[in-house]
C-alpha cells in the first residue's frame, strides 16, 4: 500500500525542497536597492496614482466574458474526445460531424469578435502625437498623498463617543 504512494511522496518532497530553495536563494542572492518608488503599492502593473475608485473600461469586462464563453466551449471538447473511441462506427461519424459543426460555429463567433475589434486590448496602432513619450512624462512624479497626512494622532476613545452612523463602503463616504 505504501509503495503505491511512494512516487507521490517523493514528488511532494522534491517540490517542497525546490520551492523553499528558490525563495531562500532569491532572498540571499537577489539585489537590494530599495527606494520610495519600489516600496509603493503594486497593483496589476498600473501606477498607483489617482483615485482607487476608478472604473474599469467596458472592454475589460467584454474580454473577460468572451474568455469565459470560449473557455467553456473548449471544455466541451475534452469529454467528447475521451468518449469518441468507445463509440461504434456510425456514432463516430455522427459525433464527428456534430463536433465539426460545433467547432465551425465557435470559429465563426471567434472571427466575428476578432473582426469587430473586441480583442484589441492595446490601442497602440491608434497612437496620436500626444501619446509619444515627452520629457514631462519622464519627469519625477510628485510625492504620493493619501489624504490623511495632516490628520495627526487619533484618540480611539474620543473617536468612539457621540452618535455613530453606519457607513458601508466607499459610496457612503462620498455622500457626505
Amino acid at each position: 500500500m505504501l509503495s503505491s504512494y511512494l512516487p507521490l511522496l517523493i514528488m511532494i518532497i522534491v517540490t517542497a525542497v525546490l520551492s523553499i530553495g528558490m525563495v531562500v536563494s532569491s532572498s540571499l542572492l537577489g539585489p537590494r536597492k530599495p527606494n520610495a518608488f519600489k516600496e509603493t503599492t503594486y497593483e496589476c502593473g498600473m501606477t498607483p496614482v489617482g483615485s482607487a475608485r476608478e472604473r474599469f473600461p467596458v472592454r475589460f469586462y467584454l474580454i473577460a466574458m468572451l474568455f469565459i464563453v470560449f473557455d467553456i466551449e473548449t471544455i466541451f471538447l475534452y469529454p467528447w474526445a475521451v468518449n469518441y473511441q468507445a463509440l461504434g462506427h456510425d456514432l463516430k461519424v455522427f459525433n464527428f460531424i456534430e463536433m465539426a459543426i460545433f467547432s465551425a460555429i465557435l470559429f465563426v463567433g471567434y472571427f466575428y469578435i476578432l473582426g469587430k475589434g473586441a480583442l484589441d486590448w492595446d490601442e497602440s496602432e491608434q497612437a496620436k502625437p500626444s501619446n509619444v513619450i515627452t520629457p514631462q512624462l519622464r519627469a519625477p512624479r510628485k510625492r504620493l498623498r493619501y489624504g490623511n497626512e495632516s490628520s495627526g494622532v487619533v484618540d480611539i476613545a474620543e473617536a468612539l463617543k457621540g452618535e455613530r452612523t453606519p457607513a458601508y463602503g466607499a459610496s457612503s463616504q462620498e455622500e457626505k
